[in-house]
């Protein structure tokens, strides 16, 4: 990591190259958010629990801030450019998506959302801009977030920092979800931009010392672990670890938590696979409702010969993989733009701005290829262990050498859902 750019505020920033753990961080995280999807939604329609809920609840505590810390990871790069370059892949980028997905979406459940008529779906996809829809919320956030952190580059970080983790821990419910979800998670997504050098660095200490990462994973397992299933019932919450006051602190012990287990399962067969899905992330977030939500409904009328705790997990598989599958099939052709802003998409933005061609084709800050053109092949920025044993191969492409830089790309440190993701 060189740096290159200093940001509006006069940071010095890091150029967007992260290194694989970060992805498999990612990978990591939008599985345990899939996870939590199916599960609860699975349970909730079966009128029953299994072993599945425990592993959702465990990652309850840091899904929502290691995903927006990863977002703010590469902020500064964006803010080291002009406005216009700024707007077009920190803000029109997330609304192409949020609005594409939207349609979709409206498409998908008119009888519900819009009560069967048209003027009632209208009037929904138009308060979708006031009040987030569903999982896409975190697009709308995503876009939000660097706005305001834009515009206050010029205020000391700390009072930023101070105001942010105030609200964090004051456990706002305005019931406007926005709102709330913003003071809920604001201070994880700027600690990330402006901790990005202390954060990258302590990825790269546990990456060299791996028996320290191994100690410092441990740790941060005992310590979500005996708090996130503890019940205190004078706290007034269901457990220690939702209590806003401690909520915060094991959002941020989470962070390094999942960095630190991320830099050791670089080193494992897994890691591969998690890197995969951590660079195509946005395509899982993007497409995963619709396999989950068939799936479960087809489990649910017909019924399947597993407990429902295993269920969970199939439901979760199929959420990560046919989505990955669809866009593998899709790349090259006219529906890619499902997955990857087209160069129609690019060029009216900037236009407009007077910006140059490159969109952030990471939620988290990458780009795209020049004129919308897809990202390249996964195999080619995801380290590996060995050749042919990973499924970024499988998928097309040579692997590289473990530990290289990860070029930008369609990666997603996000989570889906609101508060309870």
């Amino acid at each position: 990591m060189r740096v290159v750019s200093q940001s509006a505020a006069g940071q010095a920033v890091p150029e967007r190259t992260p290194l694989a753990w970060v992805e498999i961080a990612k990978g990591l995280c939008i599985g345990l958010v899939v996870l939590m999807h199916a599960t609860f939604g699975l349970e909730g329609a079966l009128g029953e629990q299994g072993y599945a809920h425990a592993i959702a609840d465990f990652a309850q505590p840091f899904r929502m801030p290691t995903f927006f810390a990863l977002s703010g990871l590469f902020l500064g790069r964006a803010l080291a450019a002009g406005w216009g370059p700024f707007l077009e892949r920190r803000v029109f980028h997330y609304l192409y998506f949020y609005t594409l997905w939207l349609l979709i979406q409206e498409a998908i459940r008119f009888p519900q959302l819009g009560g069967g008529t048209l003027a009632g779906s209208l009037n929904h996809f138009a308060w979708s801009y006031v009040e987030p829809f569903s999982t896409l919320w975190f697009l709308y956030a995503l876009a939000l977030f660097a706005l305001v952190t834009r515009l206050a580059a010029r205020v000391a970080t700390p009072v930023v920092l101070g105001v942010a983790l105030g609200l964090a821990g004051s456990d706002i419910r305005s019931g406007w979800h926005l709102l709330d979800v913003a003071c809920d998670t604001y201070a994880y997504f700027y600690a990330g931009y402006r901790l990005a050098p202390q954060i990258l660095a302590f990825g790269e200490r546990m990456r060299a010392r791996p028996a320290l990462a191994a100690a410092a994973t441990a740790g941060w397992l005992v310590v979500n672990g005996v708090l996130i299933f503890r019940v205190v019932p004078a706290l007034g919450c269901a457990t220690v670890g939702e209590a806003p006051l401690v909520a915060l602190p094991l959002g941020v012990l989470g962070v390094f938590g999942v960095t630190a287990l991320a830099t050791l399962l670089e080193r494992s067969a897994a890691g591969p696979a998690l890197a995969y899905a951590g660079y195509r992330s946005i395509v899982i977030y993007l497409a995963a409702f619709a396999p989950v939500a068939l799936l479960r409904a087809g489990m649910v009328r017909y019924g399947v010969p597993l407990d429902v705790g295993t269920a969970s997990l199939a439901l979760t598989a199929a959420g990560i993989l046919l989505p990955l599958a669809l866009e593998r099939v899709l790349r090259g052709t006219p529906a890619a733009c499902l997955f990857v802003r087209p160069s129609a998409a690019l060029r009216a933005p900037a236009l407009f701005l007077g910006g140059g061609g490159l969109v952030g084709g990471s939620l988290g800050g990458g780009r795209s290829s020049p004129g919308g053109a897809a990202a390249p092949s996964a195999a080619s920025v995801v380290s590996v262990a060995e050749a042919g044993t990973s499924l970024a191969t499988a998928l097309g492409g040579p692997p590289v050498q473990r530990g290289a830089l990860v070029p930008a790309g369609p990666s997603l440190p996000l989570a889906l859902g609101p508060r309870e993701s």
